[in-house]
């Protein structure tokens, strides 16, 4: 799979669809053109060029939410290269998380919005509840979160595990955070304010409770 074989494919799509389709991660880049050019015949392209045009289009009214695995090896990367530059509504100390789960060797999940990596988190089981990192990026165009990124990692964590709980860390001083995961079914710990030590900062932990149909 060739840098030439995706541009031409963005080439032939309408503009929205050309965005959407250069936003998304490689692998879903490679699969489209795969798709598009396993025949040889000219016509059976364009009306699979066709029918990704219409895909694309319900994705502008109808975004699509996915959770799955990151690699270790393009965690490394992205930090490497600072892609990695987090939202306000992450949660506390997020890159660091992703840092030590690379050379710790744990699992890191990816959010994806349309194909395009819109968050990072790693999940991490005590007794019944999940603690979450979460980084939301910052990169591209994303101007407002919306609660079905917060509906997809639930799903994924209803089919994934048995715990009853979500949670995570957000700063007393991060007002906005707060009051996002209020409004989506998180409540504040009670007496659970402490200062983080490495900066001083006033810290909580934000949780929901998960229930199975």
């Amino acid at each position: 799979m060739t840098k030439q074989q995706i541009e031409k494919l963005a080439d032939l799509l309408p503009p929205f669809a050309a965005k959407l389709y250069l936003d998304m991660i490689p692998e879903f880049q490679e699969g489209y053109v795969s798709y598009v050019y396993q025949t040889q015949k000219e016509d059976t392209q364009n009306r699979r060029i066709k029918q990704l045009t219409k895909s694309f289009a319900r994705l502008l009214d109808t975004p699509s939410f996915y959770v799955m695995p990151l690699s270790a090896q393009v965690v490394r990367q992205l930090l490497r290269d600072e892609e990695i530059a987090c939202h306000s509504l992450s949660s506390v100390g997020a890159i660091q998380a992703f840092e030590a789960a690379v050379e710790d060797e744990k699992e890191v999940l990816q959010l994806l919005r349309n194909g395009s990596r819109l968050a990072l988190l790693v999940l991490e089981e005590a007794n019944e509840i999940v603690h979450m990192d979460l980084g939301i990026l910052t990169k591209g165009e994303q101007k407002v979160i919306s609660p079905a990124m917060l509906t997809a990692i639930e799903e994924h964590l209803l089919a994934a595990t048995e715990r009853n709980a979500l949670q995570l860390t957000v700063t007393v001083e991060q007002g906005a955070a707060r009051t996002f995961y209020q409004a989506h079914g998180f409540h504040q710990k009670a007496d659970d304010l402490v200062f983080k030590p490495t900066d001083g900062k006033l810290i909580c932990q934000m949780v929901k409770d998960l229930f199975k149909a």
